[in-house]
């Protein structure tokens, strides 16, 4: 991955904003979307990791997290990818840039 320039960053920035208030219904994926897209842009992709999720996003506790024993991140990254699918082939299927989150 690349760190965006500045041009694709702010149009980056404003369909991330976009999605993110697409998804304001469901607050656990927007403020995952939220996390992933910020730390994309600002050229940190080496903190998206699941123990980050899980504690930074999803509040759990940095001292007893085991990625062994809980998959929040890995299910909720599962949910965020199937909802911005159906939101790009419905209401956001004419967008010219389109969020997504590889395996």
């Amino acid at each position: 991955m690349q760190v965006p320039t500045f041009q694709s960053a702010a149009s980056e920035r404003e369909e991330l904003a976009l999605i993110v208030e697409a998804l304001s219904r469901i607050p656990r994926l927007a403020r995952l979307l939220q996390f992933l897209g910020d730390r994309y842009l600002e050229g940190r992709i080496d903190e998206i990791t699941e123990y980050n999720i899980a504690t930074e996003v999803f509040g759990r506790s940095r001292n007893s997290f085991d990625c062994a024993t809980d998959s929040i991140a890995r299910v909720e990254v599962h949910r965020l990818r199937k909802r911005l699918r159906e939101y790009y082939e419905s209401e956001g299927r004419f967008h010219n840039l389109q969020i997504t989150i590889p395996l």
